[in-house]
């Protein structure tokens, strides 16, 4: 009974909410290229943008023609996708068990029927894309070389319609069948024992000819799965050809770019976007109604995360990771992020501070800053879109505190949008405050276990901060966080020019730019303090802590010292902490011992995101105890 609802559904456009999944082929059964037939599983799953542009995407996983990966690299590209208002079209084409033609007519056959649902779907059947990974990468080369315009007399009107992409994204793509390519996937596409009429067929750099689809390439340095040569060879035969390409050669990442996240799977999608651009298919509506507004506006103030932005007449700054804004902008479609990067002195473009954000809760976007850059493209395609951006990751090593803006912060001086665009913010939770080191700012929580310690230039990219379990039991309690955290910090000062906690808390409420009557405003109602895991404290470091921190605070704020995790400076923070709790009458601070906690770690030290997760769950229990 599917089978017939589905055909429905694809004859009379997308008639129930997206993403909609279709068959390829009409009936139960579809060619093999070989004058027989296989059952006809191939399925398009539709994602259309909220506000289509017109461009699409046919999406082909990889999997090594044994499999499919369609989560990473199918269903996550298609919302990715979405967010910039081209629609993604996920294409579930049949393995070929023998029968090396099938992938290629699934993927030629989906083309012809996005555009022959051109009007349904809202996609522009001139601005039709083919994007691939791995093996789907091999897919989506094959179909930019092997096409046709269409049948005009064909009997299945689908048939009528041509099967040349209209430009063609291939990342980290099997290209050849010949020795540099991947013998698994050659194997499972040809068999053991291909003949050289089959290789020379499938070898899409032989194929190619002026007539092919501009392409966009991308590929990590260090993939030894399937090895740079692959696109170098494409590449090659795109020039040779004067077919317009490009090619973005990956510092790193491997096969997979780091499990789909890190700072090259950034930058082979902000790369291909302006690609795109470049060559016409995403035709930005840039109106010269447009207004700015500063980071000084009082909409903006009240939306940043309070205790850790700087504020001055030529901006908000801030180098603390995981310091965020939330806004809501009504009125307007577009909303570019204005940047000033002048400041920042970093030895290597690695050690920039990426970016996170989301538009309307969708799939979360990074961006690395980079040295002059000035802007940002958050949203270009969502009607009043509300966006939550935070610092995803940060160097531990340089300069974060000296001067009244350290010279090393993020530094935003407003957002440009739409002429009649209205800045508002959403209802705002009472607050969480976090003061910790390395552990509590998400340092290494991008990793995997035992990836190991980050290279020194690497640890921006490592970093996630909202991975942290101090940001997760913000949120289970329903809190806003704000964060006072940073790498390699102690009780007593640390990496980054970072002063002991007393001389930290102090800054925050009695600087020029965060003069606020030597009180924190807004006053957090919970303070959590991890500190101790780079190096035992001084009794007397912990106990002017907590006094400058207590004086800074109402009496009602609950303050909570915690163990670190890992057990280090167990002892002389317990002391240093009961020392001060038996000096004061300060009844609203409590001292945290998890005990024996098994978490993951990137390097022995540094929980990944399991990990944290993993400390998260062995914390409620107490904190159940102190907050409700």
């Amino acid at each position: 009974m599917m089978k017939p609802l589905l055909l429905f559904l694809t004859f009379c456009g997308l008639c129930f909410g997206d993403p909609e999944r279709i068959p390829v082929w009409p009936g139960e059964k579809a060619p093999d290229g070989q004058g027989g037939e296989t059952p006809a599983t191939t399925t398009l799953t539709v994602h259309q943008a909220e506000q289509p542009n017109g461009v699409a995407v046919i999406i082909c996983p990889g999997g090594g023609y044994g499999g499919l990966v369609t989560d990473g690299e199918g269903h996550g590209i298609a919302r990715w996708l979405n967010s910039h208002g081209i629609t993604g079209l996920v294409l579930e084409y049949r393995l070929p068990q023998g029968k090396n033609k099938v992938p290629l007519l699934d993927a030629q056959r989906a083309i012809r029927l996005a555009r022959s649902h051109a009007k349904d779907w809202k996609i522009d059947p001139a601005r039709l894309g083919i994007i691939g990974f791995s093996a789907g990468g091999h897919l989506a080369s094959t179909a930019a070389t092997h096409f046709d315009s269409g049948d005009a007399k064909a009997k299945d009107p689908v048939d009528r319609f041509s099967s040349r992409p209209d430009f063609a994204m291939l990342i980290y793509p099997v290209i050849t069948m010949t020795e540099p390519g991947h013998g698994g996937s050659r194997n499972n596409l040809l068999g053991p024992d291909p003949s050289k009429e089959l290789i020379e067929e499938y070898s899409s750099e032989k194929r190619v000819t002026a007539k092919s689809p501009p392409a966009f390439l991308a590929h990590a340095k260090d993939d030894a799965v399937v090895v740079p040569k692959n696109s170098e060879l494409f590449v090659a035969a795109l020039k040779a050809h004067r077919v317009e390409n490009e090619y973005l050669e990956l510092p790193d990442g491997g096969h997979g770019l780091n499990g789909y996240k890190g700072p090259s799977w950034d930058a082979w999608q902000a790369a291909s976007l302006k690609w795109l651009e470049k060559i016409g298919m995403l035709k930005q509506e840039v109106s010269a109604a447009s207004k700015f507004i500063p980071s000084g506006d009082p909409q903006v103030l009240a939306g940043i995360s309070p205790l850790n932005w700087i504020r001055n007449a030529k901006g908000i700054h801030s180098s603390v990771c995981g310091a965020d804004f939330k806004f809501a902008f009504v009125g307007t479609k577009r909303v570019v992020l204005n940047v000033d990067t002048s400041k920042l002195g970093y030895s290597s473009p690695l050690r920039f501070p990426i970016l996170a954000w989301t538009v309307n809760k969708g799939p979360v976007q990074t961006h690395q800053l980079a040295a002059g850059e000035r802007e940002l493209l958050l949203s270009d395609s969502a009607a009043n879109p509300v966006i939550n951006l935070y610092i995803k990751g940060l160097s531990p090593f340089e300069d974060r505190f000296t001067g009244e803006v350290p010279p090393n912060a993020v530094s935003i001086t407003g957002f440009t949008v739409a002429a009649k665009c209205r800045l508002t913010v959403p209802a705002t939770a009472p607050l969480w405050l976090n003061v910790g080191d390395s552990i509590l700012s998400g340092d290494a929580a991008a990793y995997s276990g035992s990836q190991g310690r980050p290279p020194d230039d690497e640890w921006a990219a490592s970093d996630d901060a909202r991975a942290s379990y101090g940001h997760l039991l913000a949120e289970h309690y329903g809190y806003r966080e704000s964060r006072l955290a940073f790498g390699g910090y102690a009780w007593g000062g640390g990496l980054g020019h970072n002063p002991e906690l007393a001389a930290l808390v102090d800054q925050i409420t009695s600087t020029k730019s965060r003069l606020t009557g030597e009180k924190l405003q807004p006053c957090p109602q919970v303070v959590l303090v991890n500190l101790g895991e780079n190096g035992a404290p001084k009794a007397e470091t912990v106990i002017a802590g907590l006094t400058k921190l207590r004086g800074r605070c109402s009496p009602e704020t609950r303050i909570v010292v915690m163990v670190p995790v890992s057990g280090r400076a167990r002892d002389e923070v317990s002391a240093a902490v009961n020392a001060y709790l038996q000096g004061t009458e300060d009844k609203q601070t409590r001292l945290v011992d998890l005990g024996a906690v098994r978490f993951e770690t990137a390097d022995g030290q540094h929980p990944t995101a399991a990990g944290h997760e993993a400390i998260y769950k062995a914390a409620l229990p107490f904190f159940d105890k102190l907050l409700k």
